[in-house]
């Protein structure tokens, strides 16, 4: 500002030492410093607006940081992929279907959408888009999304810490429209040094640049979760109910807690108490068992109780006890048929 200035003054005092008529001086002089002015505005409003804009984006990442870092635990996203589409979809959270319906990744509402819904000029006008009741479920619907969506599957055969691939996976399955999504994406996440998200357990720059932990905006660190990616742990193909297999380390806190469940969800589904010892290996299902068998019967195995079976049938133990005229707690002999689904009504005549 203040070599501009001088810069303007030293060229006023040029047209003053100039012969030239004082009409075309007051002229001249009145342009220039019309000119001058308008340009400074300018310089002062741009300048101005991209500090803003700057300090908005700040406190984004600041807020949604471990957010985004507990949804990477909790799926393989990488956290700076989630954090720059965030960014770019909801502009830095200022959009208005950001601030008014807590969607800040321009999710639309798609046919199985059952949540609350508002509409929005896009690509088209009165779209349907998706509509949350807080940013945290805008998040963890995005992971969702992405997840369940067969066309977005080659994108976790990807290295988490890949941003690059990422991103131009993202444009390539159709995630955005526009041309340049991919390189959008990368630049933002280069120049917030979003990729430091990715990997947070090591020493990385804090979000005021200095060395150490990254912290969000309680200055808390932002910290790997031991829920790593239970998400795409569970297997839905072939089976009948869903489910996870118990591994080395898992504990049932930390399944439900990824999964967005209660824990007693969970001991619900698998006919379960809170003294239950889960073995490495045994089936977690995160769904309600059917109420019957796939087959009429099935037979006692080797070791085998009737929680074994209701578990090996998919099915729920209450059912399995119903249908066989079992008191609660008996327990068959190996070789027993078990029956899985109810006895018809010509049969239960039959029997009286």
């Amino acid at each position: 500002m203040g070599v501009t200035t001088q810069f303007f003054d030293n060229s006023l005092r040029i047209l003053e030492q100039a012969e030239l008529p004082s009409t075309i001086f007051t002229t001249t002089s009145m342009k220039i410093r019309s000119h001058f002015f308008v340009i400074m505005l300018f310089v002062l409003s741009f300048s101005v607006n991209t500090h803003a804009q700057q300090s908005l984006r700040e406190s984004y990442i600041e807020e949604y940081a471990q957010l985004s870092v507990s949804e990477m635990n909790r799926s393989g996203i990488p956290a700076s992929i989630t954090l720059a589409q965030g960014i770019l979809e909801s502009g830095n959270g200022q959009s208005e279907l950001a601030r008014k319906s807590n969607n800040h990744f321009g999710i639309k509402c798609h046919s199985d959408w059952k949540g609350a819904k508002v509409y929005h000029d896009d690509d088209a006008k009165g779209e349907c888009f998706r509509k949350y009741n807080k940013p945290q479920h805008s998040f963890e619907d995005h992971t969702d999304f992405l997840t369940r969506g067969s066309r977005y599957a080659f994108l976790f055969e990807l290295d988490p810490g890949d941003y690059k691939s990422w991103a131009r996976g993202l444009k390539k399955a159709g995630y955005a429209t526009a041309p340049d999504y991919a390189d959008r994406l990368i630049k933002i996440i280069e120049d917030e040094m979003l990729y430091r998200f990715d990997d947070p357990g090591s020493s990385t720059p804090s979000l005021t640049g200095g060395k150490g932990p990254v912290l969000d905006k309680k200055g808390r660190p932002v910290t790997n979760a031991r829920e790593r990616f239970v998400l795409r742990r569970v297997q839905n193909e072939g089976t009948r109910v869903a489910f996870v297999r118990f591994q080395k380390g898992d504990r049932l806190e930390y399944i439900a807690d990824s999964l967005h469940l209660p824990a007693a969800a969970l001991l619900q589904f698998n006919d379960w108490t809170h003294e239950v010892i889960v073995a490495e290996g045994e089936r977690v299902y995160v769904d309600e068992k059917k109420g019957r068998g796939a087959t009429k019967t099935t037979v006692v195995r080797v070791g085998e109780t009737m929680h074994d079976i209701s578990q090996r049938e998919q099915m729920k133990l209450a059912k399995l006890y119903k249908f066989n005229d079992f008191p609660v707690g008996y327990q068959p002999m190996v070789g027993d048929e078990i029956r899985l689904r109810p006895v018809s009504l010509i049969k239960r005549v039959q029997r009286k």
